[in-house]
């Protein structure tokens, strides 16, 4: 008697509810998977766009100059740049000169400890001019950025994101108050729009202190720039600004290698590359557990063929196939699996919901496919042999078994 994908279905259903603990049990290492799985894609998605994002506002006239070979072995991509090359200002105003180049912000950057009233907070500093508030599309929420004049005589003026008024201050007063910095005293006189999230020169936009340049590098005692940011007059003088400005530094340094001027679709790339692979190295990782999850499914299939070895032996006395025994228990197999991805699919995406206030997370629907595809063919692949155990056992010896 050959019986219907709906029978088939339901002994399947009623063996797993049967054993609710064990099932459950056996299910975990698949949800734990999927989970893994659906979040690190998800966080690392969530990451790139968000840096897209942030790219996207300063604008695309923006030409980044940095030391070293950013697109080569040393660059992004790589081991890191490991030039020992700064530059200067005479570089700041070589850059200046090229024609279509509305302006050059020179940045030094650190991370620095600030200290108030007792309250230390690390940041990420940034010393330029006052051409980054334009360079970075920088908005400010109170007060005000140092102007020039505090910027050529080096004023002890400083800047903030808001994170950092929310770790040193225990109110809102904190205009023209004195943290200090590296054995300075610096007066705040401004705080920045508030961004969340991750990305710009610093690990994060809110914990970031603008200094003028002349200050950071007193603190850091870096004499030079780590990076030139130029302002070009449009989109699409980029390409002819970019040659200029890459053939009057090539004057300037022998090695073509020694810098490397990038637009803003360059930069995006690289950093989409890099995130790219992190995504695919963690969701490999994180893979494992669903192997591990495999194994636990092929354990319990195996016990449940050996508790089940009369009901196998009756069912072909009374003309069950082979087929039918292995379609019975593959089926049960990639129901525990499926059962399993489905929950973790749908913790994830509670989990991310959670997170995703505090950190840029994006479900993508391939990630899910992904996951859920992997576990449903662990189900197959762990369930076959102790199925087709079953499906080969004799009747005959299969009832008289005790």
């Amino acid at each position: 008697m050959r019986l219907t994908t709906t029978c088939f279905l339901n002994i399947a259903l009623s063996q797993l509810k049967r054993n609710k603990v064990r099932t459950f049990l056996t299910m975990l290492g698949m949800i734990i998977g999927v989970m893994s799985v659906v979040l690190l894609v998800s966080i690392g998605n969530g990451l790139k766009f968000y840096i897209e994002e942030q790219f996207e506002s300063l604008g695309a006239n923006k030409l980044y100059v940095m030391p070293g070979n950013m697109f080569g072995e040393g660059g992004f991509g790589g081991a890191g740049i490991t030039t020992t090359l700064r530059f200067d200002f005479k570089d700041v105003a070589t850059v200046e000169r090229v024609k279509d180049v509305v302006s050059v912000s020179p940045i030094v950057t650190s991370r620095e400890t600030v200290s108030y009233a007792g309250n230390d907070f690390v940041v990420e500093i940034v010393g330029s001019t006052t051409d980054i508030v334009a360079g970075q599309n920088i908005k400010m929420e109170k007060g005000r950025f140092f102007n020039r004049a505090e910027e050529s005589r080096g004023a002890n003026v400083v800047v903030v994101g808001a994170k950092v008024i929310e770790e040193l201050f225990d109110n809102g007063d904190f205009l023209g108050k004195k943290i200090t910095m590296g054995g300075e005293k610096l007066k705040i006189i401004g705080m920045t729009e508030k961004k969340g999230g991750v990305g710009g020169l610093g690990d994060d936009p809110d914990a970031v202190a603008y200094l003028p340049y002349k200050v950071a590098q007193d603190i850091t005692g870096e004499n030079d720039f780590y990076m030139l940011l130029a302002e070009i007059t449009s989109e699409d003088e980029i390409e002819d600004a970019k040659e200029k400005i890459e053939e009057v530094l090539a004057k300037r340094y022998d090695e073509e290698d020694d810098f490397s001027v990038a637009d803003q679709a360059q930069i995006l790339s690289m950093i989409g590359s890099i995130l790219s692979t992190i995504t695919i190295a963690l969701a490999g990782i994180a893979s494992i557990s669903l192997l591990v999850g495999g194994v636990g499914i092929m354990n319990i299939m195996f016990v449940s063929v050996t508790e089940r070895i009369k009901e196998i032996g009756l069912r072909k006395a009374v003309g069950a196939a082979p087929r039918d025994i292995l379609i019975q228990f593959l089926l049960e197999s990639v129901l525990v699996s499926v059962l399993g991805g489905m929950a973790g699919v749908g913790l994830s995406y509670l989990i991310i919901g959670a997170i995703s206030r505090f950190f840029p997370a994006v479900v993508t629907f391939w990630s899910i496919a992904l996951a859920f595809g992997v576990s449903a063919f662990i189900g197959v692949i762990f369930g076959v042999i102790p199925a087709n155990k079953a499906a080969k056992l004799s009747p005959i010896e299969a009832l008289r078994y005790e």
